[in-house]
């Protein structure tokens, strides 16, 4: 049961009720008329006792929702990051639990408070781009710290957080205000030991056109082809707004991005902005 559907069962459940309780007022104040004929009044008591009924039926209704809701079909929530500096992200725009949702990191899922199997796990990795980490891995590590568990998990894999579209809008609203006539911007992203690319860069640059149609985007990586700092040289806008598709600020942002020194080597300005984890804290 989705989330809508039981709000519009509840709605349902309240309608009812309320109609029982204004059709019960109703026929009580309809009895007190002196010159009702004996067969109406039997009539009104019969609806009154119905309209009773009818909201006991509809209170029991809505109890048993709240609770196929939030205990039959109940979920357990597992997000996962690479590595602390992560832990405290939520996924953009699902709302969960608080009771519920479980967090970890790769290195630390042998010790950590996992959630318990008797009910269905979403596992939502937060990663920018799926890979050996956010997949084998992962999936791996999980297997080993549930192997002693009496009942085998359920684990439901969710997408990385690089592959929402949350993302792309959010990066636009902040782009946005900073963009001008002679402004592009460059997604820089982490390279990959994939045969392919991860499609979650290019996907969000895709979304990004879509979005600010008449903005040049770029997309070039830390090291592998096409190396952000090569594809610097071949964006025709002279001042450049550098966006790290990196979900922390660690390593990868101090060291391996574009200086303002390589965009001033081809005639241009640069403007590093924050790695995306600081648009989920918008």
């Amino acid at each position: 049961m989705n989330r809508a559907l039981f709000h519009a069962l509840l709605l349902l459940c309240a309608a009812v009720f309320a109609a029982a309780v204004w059709g019960s007022v109703d026929c009580g104040a309809r009895l007190d008329s002196p010159t009702l004929p004996p067969e109406v009044e039997s009539h009104l008591r019969g609806l009154i006792y119905f309209h009773f009924a009818l909201a006991q039926l509809a209170v029991i209704g809505a109890i048993t929702l709240v609770y196929c809701y939030h205990h039959k079909w109940k979920r357990n929530y597992l997000i996962i990051s690479y590595n602390e500096n992560g832990m405290q992200l939520n996924p953009p725009g699902i709302r969960m639990p608080r009771h519920r949702v479980y967090r970890a990191h790769l290195n630390n899922l042998d010790t950590s408070a996992l959630p318990p199997t008797n009910a269905p796990i979403l596992v939502y990795p937060m990663f920018m781009q799926s890979g050996t980490s956010s997949g084998r891995k992962l999936a791996e590590k999980l297997h080993q710290a549930y192997a002693a568990a009496p009942v085998k998990p359920q684990l439901f894999f969710q997408p990385v957080l690089g592959a929402s579209p949350w993302l792309a809008e959010a990066a636009a609203r902040n782009l946005r205000p900073q963009l001008g006539t002679d402004t592009a911007v460059l997604v820089v992203a982490h390279d990959s030991t994939l045969p392919e690319p991860p499609p979650e860069p290019a996907l969000f640059c895709r979304r990004l056109r879509e979005l600010l149609p008449y903005t040049e985007i770029a997309l070039g990586y830390t090291s592998q082809h096409p190396q952000a700092s090569e594809v610097l040289t071949t964006i025709r806008a002279r001042r450049v707004l550098l966006l790290p598709f990196l979900l922390t600020e660690g390593i990868h942002t101090r060291r391996d991005l574009p200086t303002a020194a390589q965009a001033a080597a081809c005639g241009k300005e640069i403007t590093r902005l924050p790695a995306l984890a600081s648009l989920l804290n918008d």
